[in-house]
């Protein structure tokens, strides 16, 4: 028997089932005990019924998948396949390939999946490709290129491995609250009085997205000379771009609303700078705290020495100081440090240094990395163009826990 007849025959099931109590809802009574039996067989049965056709739904399934295994390797069905546009790079047989094959022709269809035959396959958008149909040309950034760029910008994004706190949220802006005020300490009760009246002091940080772009062109050549290490280019290439990107909002945000503390010297590092900014936060933030500097900046900060260095353990045999790994594992005055060549270098008026629970730094970034495709803009000459874009924005949440170091201007 055919699907469909059981399903007609499933549905006729049902309809007795409601005519049992039709009686009983006409006289606007409870069921009797005979209405009640007949309306339990025929939903038995109707049940037995949906047993058998998902069965046979399940049997046609592997029918059709197994015909398709069989079929000739070298007749495609237009129904299900879609054609390898560029013979260098394979339609699919790993998400990276698939990614690259799209970059290359603009062919997402190993990129997408189909339902329609009752199992997934691989098939083609069928429209143009254009950038201004969201749903022709707006790829989010594909799964292994995702992963791919974010390995890339992990390596380098300072915010995350200090531990910024991620603000969720949907929309433009989030006003975001945070305690402004000063945690107060618990009284002493005596028994029957009442309890001590207490309120945090809020405020609220408007956090507004902000859209950051880049574009990569690529010459039809380029894309045909290449396989798939196009793609590790790309991965390494705009994740160190998103890492230097957030760490420019961070850095900026941090040294415009964080809180000052005056260092020595105008043009100097000196003895103490590193404790001046650890000391002048309160204790309550110590939990989380990190440096963060140019890597020439603690260069000069390492080179300080008396009768042994002050920064540094005293180098064996007279060999030179090591300073800290660029991407941070270092540390200063039993702090972790980071380098960045996104805070200023030492110098009249700049801030040299920062020091604080990021924790207390809010970044939102909603959509994530997105990605587009577009091979008609400099189609005369030749190129397909890549546009990587996101919204993001940093807050720093409480002031105090944010410090930077300020030289003195002379």
């Amino acid at each position: 028997m055919k699907v469909n007849e059981l399903r007609t025959q499933r549905a006729g099931l049902i309809e007795q089932a409601r005519a049992a109590f039709a009686g009983a809802d006409a006289a606007k009574r409870a069921p009797t005990d005979e209405e009640r039996a007949k309306y339990d067989e025929f939903m038995k049965q109707a049940g037995l019924m949906k047993a058998d056709i998902l069965r046979l739904e399940a049997l046609e399934t592997e029918e059709r998948e197994l015909a398709q295994t069989n079929a000739e390797p070298n007749k495609p069905n237009p129904k299900i396949e879609a054609p390898n546009l560029n013979l260098k790079t394979k339609l699919g047989d790993s998400e990276i390939r698939a990614a690259a094959h799209y970059i290359r022709t603009g062919d997402g269809s190993g990129l997408k999946r189909d339902t329609s035959f009752g199992v997934e396959q691989r098939a083609s958008n069928n429209t143009d490709m254009n950038i201004t149909t969201p749903a022709d040309g707006g790829y989010a950034v594909p799964v292994g290129h995702y992963q791919g760029i974010i390995a890339k910008r992990d390596e380098l994004m300072i915010p995350q491995r200090v531990g910024v706190m991620n603000i969720p949220g949907i929309g433009a802006t989030v006003n975001v609250p945070y305690d402004d005020g000063t945690a107060n300490e618990f009284v002493s009760t005596a028994e029957t009085v009442g309890f001590d009246q207490d309120a945090p002091v809020l405020n609220q940080a408007a956090m507004t997205l902000v859209l950051y772009s880049k574009k990569c062109t690529f010459s039809y050549q380029l894309l045909n000379d290449e396989d798939s290490r196009l793609m590790e280019f790309l991965n390494d290439y705009v994740g160190r771009a998103l890492a230097l990107t957030h760490n420019d909002l961070f850095i900026t945000e941090c040294l415009a609303s964080g809180t000052a503390v005056a260092l020595g010297a105008a043009a100097a590092v000196t003895a103490g700078d590193p404790e001046t900014l650890s000391y002048a936060i309160k204790p309550e933030y110590l939990d989380n705290c990190a440096f963060i500097m140019a890597r020439a900046t603690e260069g000069k900060i390492r080179k300080l020495t008396g009768n042994l260095y002050q920064y540094q353990a005293t180098p064996a045999n007279g060999s030179a100081p090591n300073p800290s790994p660029a991407q941070g594992g270092g540390e200063l005055v039993g702090f972790p440090i980071f380098n960045s060549t996104k805070v200023p270098v030492v110098g009249a008026g700049n801030k040299s240094m920062l020091f604080g629970n990021f924790s207390r730094v809010g970044m939102r970034e909603a959509p994530s990395l997105t990605f587009l495709r577009d091979p008609y803009t400099g189609a005369g000459n030749g190129q397909v163009i890549l546009y990587y874009y996101l919204q993001t924005v940093y807050k720093v949440l409480t002031a105090e826990a944010v410090l930077y170091g300020k030289h003195p201007t002379a």
